[in-house]
């Protein structure tokens, strides 16, 4: 009800207010609503300075009015936002002793975060660290592709795959030791060294496509005044003199070559050796071999053209006729 308001009159003592008995009648009024209003009988309790419910298992409620907020010693309360209001601080949540802070399913106690419930924690965007370890012996584990854009560092890698996520290259700018096996398709180094005193071993085959360079390889002789290679030509007798190879006779003096000679048409097979040198003006050519039909299938000249001495061949016939050799040069 409204506030009921007693009436005194003009005058002290003119008769004109109310009379005591209506005065007190609006006197009890207004005290029983202030009392039914009053922490006294409602289901807040003022204790000391401690407020509190009195309806059991009840809320304790603390609602502003339109754009208002609840405002507390360094932070209000708007809507569902805590927020600081003092310029520049920070806001603290603070566990009591051993206690947590839990929100919805994650719990922090100290620096260590972990779910209430079996699920993993989920982190849907960037997440930028100075250090990830573990804080037992194990490993640290990343169970799904892991894609990292700027600088790796680590001591160790166990890893099945590693990867680009584009079309270049995975750059190692610094020593590479690795313990167990290596496997690659392409190794593109300057050095493969071991790092203690036990040898590196490679358990098949070999290939090198450009120069092989070694101060020793166990099983086979470094070359160091000579080299060796092998190729292959397909000429027919009808252009006459045509090219088997060459080498710079500034660089080498000597030649030795082993031909292979295939006429698939006729099945003729031969073997022709040949030992070439020369005196910087005129090379000097003798051969000899062996072949299925007891004579040789070609006939081998040697000279100098330019910087080069050519090893040279007319075939015997007109078929179609490959020449594979073996070829040691010796320097001068």
């Amino acid at each position: 009800m409204a506030q009921t308001t007693i009436d005194v009159g003009s005058n002290a003592n003119d008769g004109t207010g109310d009379d005591l008995r209506s005065a007190f009648i609006s006197v009890n009024a207004n005290f029983t609503e202030l009392y039914a209003s009053s922490p006294a009988t409602s289901q807040i309790s003022l204790a000391g300075n401690t407020i509190s419910t009195n309806a059991s298992n009840a809320n304790l409620k603390l609602l502003a009015s339109g754009t208002g907020v609840i405002e507390l010693e360094g932070i209000q309360i708007r809507d569902n936002h805590i927020e600081g209001i003092r310029s520049n601080e920070d806001l603290i949540v603070s566990a009591s002793g051993t206690g947590n802070i839990i929100v919805g399913a994650i719990r922090i106690n100290g620096t260590t975060l972990s779910a209430d419930d079996s699920s993993s924690i989920k982190i849907n965007e960037t997440l930028q660290v100075n250090t990830i370890s573990s804080d037992d012996s194990s490993a640290v584990t990343v169970s799904d592709n892991l894609n990292i854009s700027g600088t790796l560092s680590v001591d160790t890698i166990d890893t099945n795959t590693i990867s680009s996520n584009d079309s270049t290259a995975i750059q190692i700018n610094d020593a590479l030791n690795v313990s167990g096996t290596l496997s690659a398709n392409i190794l593109d180094t300057n050095v493969i060294s071991s790092t203690d005193s036990s040898a590196v071993t490679i358990s098949d085959n070999l290939q090198v496509n450009g120069t092989l360079t070694a101060t020793s390889i166990s099983g086979l002789t470094v070359l160091n005044n000579s080299t060796q290679s092998d190729g292959t030509v397909t000429h027919s007798g009808s252009s006459g003199q045509q090219p088997l190879d060459s080498f710079v006779h500034a660089t080498y003096r000597s030649a030795k070559y082993q031909v292979s000679v295939t006429n698939a048409t006729k099945s003729r097979y031969g073997l022709d050796e040949i030992y070439v040198t020369h005196n910087g003006t005129t090379a000097f050519i003798s051969t000899t071999g062996v072949s299925s039909t007891g004579s040789s299938l070609a006939t081998y000249s040697a000279d100098i053209s330019g910087s080069n001495v050519r090893i040279l061949i007319v075939p015997n016939t007109s078929d179609s006729v490959t020449y594979k050799f073996v070829k040691t040069l010796i320097k001068v």
